[in-house]
Parts: structure tokens; sequence; C-alpha cells
């Protein structure tokens, strides 16, 4: 077969993801891709872990350095680091969806710092989400991890009593979308039969009263909000102490979802194997043991993080897990196996579950393989299916904040942006506590604010209320890199910025050129551009040509892509 010499190339398997994906590979008779260049490796990796371009001049000291040993060096040097917490809590953010409108900006600056301490000193992760689960607080303002439940509050038509069933319900749906790879938002209204045969057959077989079992965990749990502290709508208090709600009712009314219609109260009852909390124990504290202690929390967690470093998960989508068809040998009538790699993602969960739930060990465990590692480029025919066996790279687009902040780093013209109610200021957007930052920020002025906000917005930015971030393409973003004052003025060479240090060394053109590429591309120009990129500068003169070839460096699918 064609695929088979292809594929005969020596690539070493680092660990254990290696033999799955290549042994599979092999197993089909298919080809792969050859590993990425080090200046390719060099840039990915650094966009991956934490969330921005690399200097050029770091670039090509680490092509030039022949240590064989320089990837997982420099992997073990980025995971860990401050940059790599401000990518990771701003993840973790945007996947929570923590806004101020929702918990307050003195409770989502807590809450992100919460988070970021979480993620920097290496805190076990099954730990970590425990404390989310439990947290208890008079005022979310003071007390970090209480802003992730409370964020899901439901509130009664008059905007401040808070619906207690519905939001345990909505409580039940979060937990298990982040936490367990699983949506149950449909049967929080009606049973699965009927509903979703085309979608989910473990889900189909699931009854509304299990729903209700599972959120009956958080039946003793309080939310109050504190108006009668402050004019405000977002402060709340969070316990399980209030002795009118003992329990989740079958008849309690909602706001958000079809009428509840039965009678007496529900027990708690985990919905993934059926276990019940220990007789006497906290409710919620149960919860986060069982759900925690679960082998499909690892399992989920591995996959999600799969999903964002390798381009699509083992299970896609990642909050669709169906339980019904993760095993081969019992796999009901029409459906197919879910997972691409079952046995991977096993070994990927049981092995985060080895090193303590350390999130840092998953992350440097998945960058550090071959499979990571490869090109972009298909050394053969690439067809559909070949997808499954993630065979190359897969090429994504910069998500909003780090198309801004690519920007940012590569002409270093920074703007110091305000973190409202601090005196922080920050240089790149995913330093910044949320999306509101830049509608808020004293240190911008009006304009500037308006022009950062669509120009994130248009990019696909989540405002973390009512929507999420997306990396879909539109002619808005083509003519905003091309004709926006905000990239405009990026590409002069300003006082202070790398083009114009550049110039004042009274450098050649050839330098011009070479030192563009590899700070805006990360990698030398071919020949082709060289010439090119040299003819514009000798046509339009070394300031006018120098600021046109940014512009135009900027203007490259491959600026604006993760390769």
């Amino acid at each position: 077969m064609p695929g088979r010499a292809a594929s005969a190339q020596a690539i070493e398997r680092k660990n254990f993801i290696d033999e799955h994906i290549f042994g599979r590979i092999e197993r089909d008779g298919l080809a792969h891709a050859p590993l990425a260049d080090d200046a390719t490796f060099y840039r990915r990796v650094h966009i991956d872990l934490t969330g921005r371009i690399p200097k050029g001049s770091e670039a090509r000291a680490f092509v030039a350095d022949q240590d064989p040993e320089k990837r997982s060096r420099l992997i073990d040097r980025l995971v860990g680091s401050v940059d790599w917490r401000d990518r990771w809590t701003y993840w973790h953010l945007d996947q929570w969806r923590t806004s101020q409108n929702r918990v307050g900006w003195a409770g989502r600056n807590l809450f992100h710092d919460y988070v970021a301490d979480a993620l920097l000193l290496n805190q076990p992760y099954d730990e970590f989400v425990r404390e989310l689960l439990t947290s208890e607080a008079r005022s979310n303002w003071y007390v970090g991890p209480a802003s992730y439940l409370v964020r899901w509050a439901v509130f009664a038509d008059n905007c401040t009593e808070i619906m207690h069933e519905d939001t345990a319900d909505e409580m039940t749906v979060m937990i298990f979308q982040h936490f367990m790879g699983v949506n149950l938002q449909c049967i929080s209204c009606h049973d699965g039969a009927n509903h979703l045969e085309q979608v989910n057959s473990w889900l189909t077989d699931r009854k509304r009263e299990e729903f209700w079992a599972q959120a009956a965990f958080f039946g003793n749990t309080r939310v109050m909000r504190r108006v009668e502290l402050r004019n405000t709508q977002d402060e709340y208090l969070i316990d399980d102490k209030d002795p009118t709600r003992v329990g989740y009712s079958r008849s309690a009314p909602s706001t958000v979802r079809v009428t509840r219609q039965r009678e007496g109260k529900v027990p708690p009852k985990f919905i993934l194997g059926g276990e019940t909390p220990a007789p006497g124990k906290p409710l919620r504290q149960e919860l986060a043991r069982i759900l925690t202690g679960h082998p499909q929390f690892a399992r989920a967690v591995a996959n999600r993080l799969w999903a964002e470093f390798m381009g699509a998960g083992i299970v896609e989508p990642v909050d669709g897990f169906d339980f019904s068809r993760m095993d081969s040998d019992k796999l009901p009538d029409g459906w197919d196996l879910q997972p691409t790699h079952p046995e991977l993602l096993e070994e990927l969960a049981k092995d985060f579950i080895d090193s303590g739930y350390d999130l840092q060990h998953l992350h440097k465990r998945i960058v550090n393989s071959s499979a990571y590692q490869l090109s972009p480029n298909f050394p053969a025919e690439w067809k559909p299916d070949y997808a499954s066996y993630f065979a190359r790279k897969f090429m994504r687009r910069l998500p909003a904040e780090q198309v801004y902040d690519a920007i940012v780093k590569a002409t270093d013209l920074h703007i110091p942006i305000q973190i409202p109610l601090t005196d922080k200021k920050v240089q790149y957007m995913v330093q910044t506590r949320g999306p509101a930052d830049l509608r808020r920020s004293a240190t911008l002025g009006s304009q500037l604010k308006q022009d950062l906000q669509f120009f994130a917005e248009s990019f696909g930015q989540a405002n973390r209320e009512f929507n999420e971030p997306t990396k879909e393409g539109s002619i808005i973003q083509a003519a905003l890199m091309m004709n926006s004052s905000l990239v405009k003025e990026k590409a002069r060479p300003s006082s202070g910025s790398y083009l114009a240090a550049l110039l004042a060394k009274g450098v050649d053109h050839e330098r011009i050129v070479d030192s563009l590429y590899w700070q805006f591309l990360t990698r030398r120009p071919s020949v082709e551009e060289r010439e090119m990129s040299l003819a514009l500068l000798a046509e339009r003169g070394r300031h006018a040509g120098s600021e046109d070839l940014q512009w135009i460096l900027m203007n490259k699918l491959e600026f604006l892509f993760n390769r």
C-alpha cells in the first residue's frame, strides 16, 4: 500500500501515547506526517502552553541548539511558568463562564486569582475540584472557590429569590459538563426516550427522575443573593444550612424548565453507578468525593486537554460522552464505538490518576509525545477518514485573545490594560480577568476600548455570560487585519517597538527581512519570500518598506494559525 512507505519513517515513540497512535496507524497501513521542524515546534508549544508566540531571537537560538533533549527541556521550562498559568487560568474561566455579571467584579477577580494560584502551585486537580464543589461562604466576594457554583444560580421572576431546585439542576448540568464530559441538559426536562435516540444511546435510557436524584446532592444547599448588604445583584451566600429547603422536591415550581408535577422528595443518587451518600455525611462533600473518585472524572479531564492540544478529542464532542459506546464488545445495535483510541484514553486517565491528578504532568505527557509534535504536512493524499488517527497536526486559528497577543508580542507595542477594582495593569489580553476588562479599564481611551472590544468579539471572544469562544472565520476578521486602525498602528515603527529598535541598529535590508520573519512567523523566509521582501524595501524605502512588510506578515494565514 502507498501509505506503508511513508509510515515507515523512523519516529521515536517517546511514551505510551505514541505506542497507541503509531501502533494503530501501522496496523491499518496508513501514512503519517513527519515530525515538525524545530521552528514549527517552538512556535506551536509556546502558543499551546502559554498562549503567546515566542520571540524571534529565542526561536533562532533554539533551532541552532544541537542538544537532542532540547524539546523536553523547553516543555519543562514552560509548563508551570507564570505565562503558562496566565493562559490556563483564562482557559478555565472561559470553560466555566465566570462573568462579573454573575458573580460580581470582586468575586470574579478573586476567583481568577484562586484558580491562578491553584495552577501555579500545582494543586492536585481532584482536590481543586472538590473545593469548587464544597465551598461555603457568607460572600463569594471574599471566598474564591464559592464563585464557581453561585454563578449558576437561577432566579424567580422578581430577580431576587433563588429558585432552589432550578439552581440545583443548573449546578448539576454544569459540573457534569465540565468534569464528567456529558451534557445532562435534555434529561433535566424530560426522559431521554423518544428524544435522544439519534444523539446519545446512554442518555436515551435515562429518566428525568434519575437527574433529579443527581441534583438532590444539592438538596440542602442554600444560595442567597446578598441584597440586604449592598444594592447589588451579584454577591452571594452559599452554604448547606437552610432549614426551609431540605431535599429536592418533585413538585417545586420552575422558571426555566418543564414544570415538575410529582410529589415528595427525591433522595440523592449518583447517576453513574448509583452510589448514594454515606449516612450523616454532608451531601456536597459526598458528591465531590464520588465525582472526583469516579474513573470518568479523570477520563473526561484527560480527553478535554487532549482536544485542546491535539485539535480534537479522543471522544467528540468533549462533553458528549456516550457511556454505552465505550466498549466494542458491548455496543448497542446500530451504534459505532465512540472513542477513536479507547485504550489510549483509559491509559491517559490512569496515568493522570497515578500522578496524583497532576495537571502539569498531564500537559507534559501529551506535548512530549511524538504524536503531538507531528508536522501539519501530510506526505500522501489526505482523506477525511484519516482524521481519527491523529496522523498529522491539525492547524487551528488562534482564539481571539491569542490573535491580539500575537500582534502585541511581535511588535513589542504593549498597551497597559488595568484590571477593574485593582491597581494591576497587564500587557496581554490573556492576562486580563475576563472580556469585560476591555470596556472598563481605566488605562484605555474610549475609542481604543471600542476598537479592542470589536476586534476581540469579531475573532470569537466569549462574553462568559451567554456564549462560548469560537474559532470560526469570517470576512470581518480579514477586513480587520487589513484595514483596522488597531492593526495599522501596530505595524508602524513607533517608539519602543521591535521594528523601531531594529531600524535604530542600522542593520541592512537582509537582516531586517530575516528578523521580521522570525519575529512574526517563527521561521526564516523562503528564497522567494526573501527576494520579494527585499524588493519591497528597495522600492518603498527602509522605513515604509519595513512597515509594509510587518503588515504583510501579520496578514499571512500562518501568523493567525497554530500549526
